[in-house]
């Protein structure tokens, strides 16, 4: 008689011996994966662990994952010269960097299914690129087959909107207001971006799935004056490239430089975003001086746009990097005007904050109501009491590259 396959006999053992083997599962991330083995042991983790949600994960650039919630560190095997980019939802973003030609290949990743979603499209567009480039953002409409938005940091590839299997689509150069962005969000069939002056523009894409992707327009939904604390570059360099009639919702800025223009300064003076980089912020450190850091992220809530405006301080010589202020301001549309949210979010949710991603999610268990949540500083925002206390600490990792990543089910 045939012996019954080995994983039907591992499905097959008892509710009470599965329970005995969870209860010496260290970490949140080995129930994951025992849970995920088959329906059986699915059922055991529901029978033996009480039903309680837990924080998102935490990933870093190498590729380890941390469970705050007990504190684990979880590495991927990443191939040499591969380094994690950014994260959107479930999925983190890779590139692989060859070490002859020195051009970038990129993919997506989800740690918790194994899939891995490679990007030629992406890898096409970039190519090769200068030694200071860095990927800030990778975001994801819905799924690794849906539209992506990318942001670097240097002014030829500022945005780039990427369908796989459709094409790509980039801005021309220099065109405004795509080489200021800071944070991007998707919201409905629209894509909202704020720059560091807290501009809040509004970019309609093509709503044929089956074209390249594209901006037909763009408007200014919410516009500040630039100033000498909000910009570091001439108000006449701005107004050159913003001066547009915005009532039309045309393109902005949408002259591509020439040869025998007076552009050719700009190119060098734009080389790089003025937004703060973290190497930037370690020059200063590096001098003996702390660093103060007011960064702008854009979440959606039920169908409404904020943004958290948050000054952190890092320091010199002490990990005593800290979260001074947090400030939360909804987006009228109607007024255009950024309007402060001095009550509770209501929903009962709770919002994660992390310059690579951000999103907000129902308060369950480990997740507290109405408090923002910061991975690079260990601290939180309670938005009741208007209090800033310390999470789990994680001080002893000396990466501060660290961006939020959610489970498809955070309940274990």
């Amino acid at each position: 008689m045939a012996s019954t396959p080995r994983r039907l006999q591992w499905s097959s053992l008892l509710p009470e011996i599965l329970g005995l083997v969870i209860a010496r599962l260290p970490h949140i991330a080995d129930r994951a994966r025992f849970r995920a083995v088959c329906r059986p042991w699915h059922s055991a983790v529901r029978l033996h662990v009480s039903p309680r949600q837990r924080l998102p994960w935490v990933v870093l650039e190498d590729g380890a994952y941390l469970t705050p919630s007990d504190g684990g560190v979880h590495r991927l095997p990443f191939p040499k010269n591969t380094a994690c980019v950014g994260s959107t939802g479930d999925w983190i973003a890779i590139d692989s960097t060859d070490e002859v030609t020195q051009t970038h290949t990129y993919a997506l990743h989800n740690h918790f299914s194994g899939a891995t979603v490679p990007l030629p499209e992406l890898d096409a567009i970039i190519g090769k690129v200068p030694e200071d480039f860095e990927i800030r953002k990778v975001l994801m409409r819905s799924t690794p087959d849906d539209l992506i938005a990318i942001t670097s940091n240097i002014w030829k590839y500022p945005l780039i909107l990427c369908r796989p299997g459709k094409g790509t689509w980039v801005p021309r150069l220099l065109a405004m207001p795509y080489f200021r962005i800071i944070d991007l969000v998707f919201l409905g069939d629209k894509l909202y971006a704020i720059t560091k002056a807290e501009d809040l523009f509004v970019l309609h894409l093509t709503e044929d799935g089956d074209v390249r992707p594209a901006i037909t327009s763009v408007k200014r939904i919410i516009r500040h004056a630039p100033s000498h604390d909000d910009d570091v570059y001439d108000v006449g360099v701005w107004q050159r490239f913003t001066d547009i009639d915005e009532e039309k919702g045309e393109e902005l800025g949408d002259e591509a430089p020439t040869e025998k223009n007076n552009h050719d300064d700009d190119h060098e003076r734009f080389a790089f975003m003025e937004e703060e980089t973290l190497s930037e912020i370690e020059d200063g450190i590096l001098e003996g001086y702390d660093a103060i850091h007011t960064s702008r992220n854009l979440v959606e809530s039920q169908g409404k746009l904020l943004m958290v405006r948050r000054v952190h301080q890092i320091s010199a010589f002490t990990p005593t990097d800290h979260t001074r202020k947090v400030e939360v301001f909804e987006a009228d549309m109607e007024t255009g005007a950024w309007v402060p949210v001095n009550t509770r979010l209501g929903g009962g949710q709770a919002i994660f904050i992390s310059n690579r991603f951000s999103n907000i999610i129902s308060a369950c268990g480990e997740v507290e109501e109405d408090v923002v949540y910061f991975p690079d500083t260990n601290d939180m925002f309670d938005m009741k009491s208007w209090i800033i206390r310390p999470t789990r600490p994680m001080d002893w990792l000396s990466d501060k590259w660290r961006a939020w990543v959610f489970p498809p089910n955070l309940v274990v």
